[in-house]
């Protein structure tokens, strides 16, 4: 027993002093029975609401931390070169690919059945570029490590090449799925 259940034991005249009025017991043990149930409901959504709060929060973590953590990824290979010195060719010719290739990604809205197919589509283009991107990156880190490599130069020049094909490929099966059936005959009999 616990110290107080002992005092209240071994002092009954100074707890007993008044007897309960008629019923009193009765009155108690149903208000003890009606908040057993308001607990227990209480006690069943707000388990419920924790878990789901729980949820939402590791959720909403996950999202941050993928979201950033691949930002980051790709983010650190496109800073880890500083700058490359390209001969003014290869420079030419990155400029020119570059100029086909955001022209095509401008196109895409006049080849698509309607602006939210154009962002969709324009979407999936630019996570297809980003990913050429972070591989032009890559090749640049090499190349700065070794300018005189041939294989290396026309890397990087094939890499602006595919990007341009990549937005090529986009625009005809774009072009091809919104045409009609018929069209679609007569091109490829």
């Amino acid at each position: 027993m616990s110290f107080l259940e002992n005092k209240i034991k071994d002092n009954p005249a100074f707890f007993d002093d008044r007897k309960p009025v008629l019923g009193h017991k009765k009155r108690f043990v149903e208000k003890l029975d009606e908040m057993e149930v308001e607990q227990a409901d209480k006690g069943h959504w707000a388990n419920w609401l924790r878990i789901a709060a729980v949820g939402l929060v590791l959720i909403a973590a996950s999202y941050f931390i993928f979201k950033y953590s691949v930002e980051d990824l790709s983010g650190a290979v496109m800073r880890e070169v500083v700058q490359i010195d390209l001969s003014n060719d290869i420079e030419n010719v990155f400029a020119y690919y570059e100029s086909i290739t955001d022209t095509k990604v401008n196109q895409i809205e006049q080849y698509a059945a309607n602006n939210e197919q154009a962002m969709h589509v324009k979407s999936l283009a630019q996570a297809q570029l980003e990913n050429l991107d972070a591989t032009l990156a890559e090749i640049e880190k090499e190349y700065a490590k070794n300018p005189e490599n041939i294989r290396l130069q026309a890397a990087l020049v094939n890499n602006k090449r595919k990007k341009a094909e990549v937005m090529d490929n986009i625009l005809k099966q774009l072009n091809q799925a919104n045409q009609p059936v018929d069209d679609r005959k007569l091109m490829n009999p």
